[in-house]
Parts: C-alpha cells; sequence; structure tokens
C-alpha cells in the first residue's frame, strides 16, 4: 500500500510521505514481443482524448484500459525528505488480461501474484511455489489506477494539450502536461511540479504519466515522484495461465 500525504509545518506544507512495502525489491515483466500497437489495433471507447475545444484533459480516463484484449504495466513511486529515515522507492509491474477471462500477472514490489478469474495465488520465493492466496489481494492495489487518480485525474483541470502526436510506447498520443497551477496547490514547491501525460489518440486510455515535486520548508527538504507505463496493447504474447506447481495446504 502506498501512502502520500503532507503537513502544515512552520507555516508552509513539508512533504511527508511513506512507502509501506511488504516485501522490498522489485521485479519486471518478461517478454520481448513486438512494441505495442504494431500488431494489433489497439481501440478503446471514444476517439480522442481532447474533450473540449480548448485542448483540456478529461477525468476517467484510465477506464478505457479494461475495453482493451490485454496489456502489459509497470510504475514506480518514490519519497525522500532529508534528514529523516523517510526515503523510500518501489516498483511494480505486470500483464493485465481482459479478454476472455479477466486475468492478472504481477510483480507487486517482489511479491507474484497470478489471478484467473476469481481464484488468486501468490509465490514468496520468485515463481518457485505457489499458493492459494486465503485472503485475494485486489487488483485495483497492483495496478497504477489509484495514484493515477490521485495525481492526473484530481488535478485534470489544470492539465493542458501540448502535443498532437507524439509516439509513447510504440503508441501516437496526445500530449498533455499540468500548468504552473499545479505549483500553487503544494505550498513549499520549490522549482515547480513536473507532470507530463500521454493518452492514446485511439482507445483513450493513458499510456505513460510522470508527476513529481520537490518541497522545501525550514531548512529540509522531500521529494515526490510517481510514473507508470502502459505498453504491449493487444499483444498475443500477453498470456496469463495458473500456477502448476502449487502447494496444497491441510485443511
Amino acid at each position: 500500500m502506498i501512502r502520500v500525504f503532507v503537513k502544515q509545518g512552520r507555516g508552509l506544507v513539508v512533504l511527508v510521505a511513506t512507502l509501506a512495502i511488504a516485501v522490498a525489491a522489485c521485479g519486471g515483466s518478461t517478454g520481448t514481443s513486438q512494441p505495442n500497437g504494431t500488431g494489433n489495433n489497439p481501440t478503446g471507447t471514444g476517439s480522442t482524448a481532447n474533450p473540449d475545444a480548448t485542448g483540456g484533459l478529461a477525468s476517467g480516463l484510465y477506464a478505457n484500459l479494461d475495453a482493451l484484449d490485454s496489456y502489459q504495466f509497470s510504475w514506480s513511486a518514490s519519497t525522500s525528505e532529508s534528514g529523516a529515515s523517510a526515503s523510500s522507492a518501489g516498483s511494480t509491474s505486470g500483464i493485465v488480461i481482459n479478454k476472455p477471462t479477466k486475468s492478472y500477472s504481477v510483480n507487486y514490489f517482489g511479491a507474484l501474484f497470478i489471478q484467473v478469474g476469481d481464484q488468486q495465488w501468490l509465490s514468496a520465493d520468485g515463481g518457485a511455489t505457489w499458493m492459494v492466496n486465503p485472503s485475494p489481494t485486489a487488483a485495483t492495489t497492483w495496478l497504477p489506477s489509484g495514484l493515477y487518480d490521485t495525481w492526473f485525474d484530481t488535478n485534470s483541470g489544470d492539465f493542458n494539450q501540448v502535443g498532437t502526436s507524439e509516439n509513447k510506447n510504440g503508441v501516437d498520443c496526445l500530449h498533455f502536461q499540468g500548468g504552473t497551477a499545479l505549483s500553487a496547490l503544494y505550498g513549499g514547491v520549490s522549482g515547480g511540479v513536473h507532470s507530463d501525460l500521454w493518452i492514446a489518440k485511439v482507445g483513450n486510455y493513458p499510456v505513460s504519466g510522470l508527476f513529481s515535486y520537490t518541497m522545501s520548508a525550514g531548512g529540509s527538504s522531500g521529494s515526490f515522484s510517481y510514473s507508470f507505463d502502459i505498453t504491449h496493447v493487444n499483444d498475443a504474447a500477453n498470456k496469463v495461465a495458473a500456477p502448476s506447481n502449487v502447494i496444497v495446504l491441510p485443511t
């Protein structure tokens, strides 16, 4: 679980952010298939990410990923605070299959999960053995959706279109960037907020994003950074299957 929050201190808002990571270190999803969008036409709901003539960013676009057949994802978050032991970082990666059966294969900060339909398994030894997860984890815990909502949907009114046709992760995208108003939302921000977001022109789904800033007050400083990528959209190599080496626990 990731918790990010700020608190008031000496008249300025000071960053206090922590990553609650159950298992240290992270891993990545595998696969050497072609770049996403080259083998299949990734489609979703809608036809354009630009909701109006002003070039503003619509909220709720993350839900359009559910209209794809499959995709791979990765995201990372890091925080730091000078003079404290609160610095931390972690990342997650995986595969999502939407059709015909909702399935996931995920490396969540080093803990491995597989879910096919309503059945979920977990592995704490790098996939050597698996066990049925007695308390299934909500898939939203793994996906970039939670922090996407926090940093992009919440601030969608402060994003503006800056690029009309940019290739990101093999997908033709509209490029959005956070405006200067974002910095005013976080007291004590030094150097402004760096925020970029790429939305697929066909399918209207997020492809990549970055949101980061540094804050300072009272001689100390802190920073936060979050980024995500959606890749291998509708790639035939995206596969998720139930593990075969499952330990059966006594009942």
